[in-house]
C-alpha cells in the first residue's frame, strides 16, 4: 500500500496562453508519496502543460501547487517568490520529449552539472554520486562519451540519471519515449519501472500502455483541459465508464 501522505497537490489550476487559449480548466490533482499516475488523453489535452505547471516551467493562470510541503500560488508577488520555485524544482526531476543534455559535456559531466552548480555539492562528491546513477541506468561504459555518440535511449537514461543527481522528491515524465526509435523504447520505460518500484513518486505523461497497466497506481484520462475519468489501470482500461475514455483508448489500443 502507497503511502496516503500527499507529495503533490494541484488545486483549480487554471492555465491560458492569449486570452483565448483556454488550455486547464480548474485541474485538481493530489499526488500520494510512492504512487505512480499515469496521464493519458489526446495530443493537445494539456498533459505536457499541466506538468510544466507543476514545476513552474509555466506559470498557472490560477491555481496552487503544493509538492513537499511547498506551496506556491500561481500569481502571487512577494521577495521570496523566485527562491520558492527554485526549491521546488530541486525537489522535482523532469524528464522532456527531447533530452535536453548538453552537448558539450560528456555523461557525466551532464550529471555532475546540476549538483555543483545549484545544490553546491564539491565535484569529488557530484562525480562520485553520478558514477552511482549511471550504473544504476546501465551507462557506467558510457561516462565520458558526448551526447552525439549516444543513442536515443541511451541520452533518455543520461537525463534520468541527470535529474535523479538532484535527488528529487517526485519525477514528473513528458512523453519520455516519443521521440525514440521502438527497439529502444524498452530500455527506458524499465529505468521508470525501476524507480516506481523503488517507490519514487511519479507522475507519467506516456502512451507506454504497458507501463499504465502493469506499473501505474492510477490512470487518469484528459480532455480539452479537463479530467474526463480517473481510477486503477484494470477499471480504465477493462471497464471505463466514460464514452470519451473508451473513443480515445480505441484509437491506441
Amino acid at each position: 500500500m502507497k503511502n496516503s501522505t500527499p507529495m503533490v497537490k494541484a488545486a483549480n489550476i487554471h492555465k491560458f496562453f492569449g486570452r483565448k487559449n483556454h488550455v486547464l480548466k480548474g485541474i485538481d490533482l493530489e499526488v500520494s508519496k510512492g504512487e505512480t499516475v499515469v496521464i493519458l488523453g489526446a495530443s493537445g489535452s494539456g498533459k505536457s502543460t499541466l506538468l510544466r505547471c507543476i514545476n513552474f516551467l509555466e506559470e498557472p493562470t490560477a491555481g496552487t501547487v503544493e509538492v513537499d510541503n511547498i506551496v506556491i500560488q500561481a500569481g502571487e508577488k512577494h521577495r521570496d517568490r523566485d527562491k520558492k520555485i527554485l526549491e521546488l524544482r530541486k525537489r522535482t526531476g523532469m524528464c522532456f520529449q527531447a533530452f535536453n543534455l548538453f552537448p558539450h559535456m560528456t555523461a557525466l559531466e551532464n550529471v555532475i552539472e546540476g549538483p555543483i552548480t545549484v545544490l553546491g555539492q564539491k565535484k569529488r562528491e557530484a562525480v562520485q554520486y553520478a558514477e552511482e546513477l549511471l550504473e544504476w541506468v546501465g551507462l557506467t561504459e558510457k561516462r565520458d562519451e558526448y551526447p552525439s555518440c549516444l543513442s536515443g535511449g541511451q541520452q533518455q537514461r543520461v537525463a534520468i540519471a541527470r535529474s535523479l543527481a538532484m535527488k528529487p522528491t517526485v519525477m514528473l515524465f513528458d512523453e519520455p519515449t516519443s521521440a525514440l526509435d521502438p527497439e529502444l523504447v524498452g530500455e527506458v520505460v524499465e529505468v521508470m519501472e525501476r524507480l516506481a518500484k523503488e517507490g519514487m513518486t511519479i507522475i507519467a505523461v506516456t502512451h507506454e500502455l504497458h507501463f499504465a497497466r502493469d506499473v501505474a497506481d492510477r490512470v487518469m484520462i484528459m480532455d480539452q483541459g479537463t479530467w474526463v475519468e480517473e481510477g486503477t489501470p484494470e477499471k480504465i482500461f477493462n471497464n471505463p465508464d466514460e464514452m470519451r475514455t473508451r473513443q480515445f483508448l480505441a484509437h491506441i489500443l
